[in-house]
């Protein structure tokens, strides 16, 4: 079942333009990893799925008929003087208004005028079974331990649970937000960079929480591990287009380097065809110079060229522009740097300079590096 389409969607912030005529599809049970160079329209995508932003004339946001979408904000914000527990605690708003229902069940069946009469009290003692059961499927009898639970799952410490929100940081305050978001349970959810600020048991906690969650997630995140571990699909968008496939981010990005190697090799296929095609009319650009019965033919050569540029295969662009930085290590490792018999001296006899010199097995050049 489809929760929400994006149909023809163009997006003009300013003067310009994030994307346009963007069409997008989410599954009701899909856990979906949404990547793009920063700058790319993820975020914008988003708050145009909540309302936030309005598409141009022609397109559409479409929710299926009881949808409802849940969205996290890179930098949520709160009342400055409220307790992390208390807004988490007010996460599911039914979990609040089902207990005040109760309430009044209760005094009701202490009235006698309800108690005395049987199809009143059958009627309260019904709509008092009904809103048990609900409270239960909510966790209502564990309601409070369970937010708890909860918050410490994704990193929170105990501690900070009843200090108000103007002294947590905006890390914390994102994990405030979501897990406000996992208790309301909405059919669809949006998180843009959820992981940010999260140890390593917070980013396992959140896999687990995503995994087993019940509706849609779709999942703004530059940790390819998380998304390896969560995303059933892929949406990239890149020049205001959007590209989907099913599969974790390991598989897209094995699968995308295959269609742009034989999407350059045919460009060039293309390419050597024309300039094939083009020495050929200048050929007879000269010849009809002497002889007019070359004209046709070159005529002939201006439409085919025509033709091949009308349907021409784009050139993908392979390289985008990346930091010269490659580290190697592994998930979790506290260890961010590793230097193995480095040593370092400074040229004196030249003018003054920063370019230290290492020396020794294993060593590499550094320049200007402060440690």
């Amino acid at each position: 079942m489809i929760s929400i389409t994006v149909s023809n969607a163009t997006l003009i912030l300013g003067s310009h333009v994030i994307f346009r005529d963007l069409n997008w599809e989410v599954q009701h049970d899909q856990k979906i990893g949404l990547i793009g160079p920063n700058g790319a329209g993820k975020s914008s995508l988003f708050k145009l799925i909540t309302g936030e932003h309005s598409p141009e004339k022609g397109g559409a946001i479409i929710r299926a008929k009881g949808v409802t979408v849940g969205y996290l904000p890179q930098h949520p914000e709160f009342e400055p003087e409220r307790t992390a527990l208390s807004l988490t605690l007010e996460g599911n708003p039914r979990v609040a208004a089902i207990e005040g229902e109760l309430q009044q069940i209760e005094s009701k069946l202490g009235d006698p005028n309800v108690y005395n009469n049987a199809r009143s009290l059958e009627h309260v003692l019904d709509a008092q079974h009904k809103l048990l059961e609900e409270y239960e499927s909510l966790g209502g009898l564990n309601y409070t331990a369970r937010v708890r639970e909860l918050l410490r799952g994704l990193g929170l410490p105990e501690s900070d649970f009843e200090k108000p929100v103007r002294a947590l940081s905006g890390g914390q305050k994102k994990l405030i937000g979501l897990a406000r978001l996992m208790l309301r349970r909405p059919s669809v959810l949006l998180l843009d960079e959820p992981d940010n600020h999260l140890d390593m048991p917070g980013k396992a906690y959140l896999e687990t929480l995503i995994n087993e969650y019940p509706g849609a997630v779709v999942i703004i995140s530059h940790d390819r591990y998380i998304l390896d571990a969560v995303a059933t699909h892929i949406a990239e968008i890149e020049d205001g287009r959007l590209t989907t496939f099913i599969g974790n981010y390991t598989e897209y990005i094995i699968d995308k380097e295959e269609r742009l190697a034989r999407q350059e090799e045919l460009y060039q296929i293309q390419q050597r065809e024309i300039g094939r095609l083009e020495m050929a009319l200048k050929r007879y650009k000269l010849w009809t110079q002497f002889n007019d019965k070359f004209a046709s033919r070159m005529h002939a050569m201006e439409a085919r060229i025509e033709r091949i540029e009308t349907r021409s295969v784009e050139r993908p662009i392979l390289e985008r522009r990346k930091m010269d930085l490659t580290l190697n290590g592994w998930r979790g490792s506290n260890q961010v740097l590793e230097m193995v018999e480095v040593s370092k001296s400074f040229l004196h006899h030249a003018a003054p300079s920063t370019r230290a010199y290492p020396q020794g097995r294993g060593a590499e050049v550094i320049e200007n590096m402060n440690l």
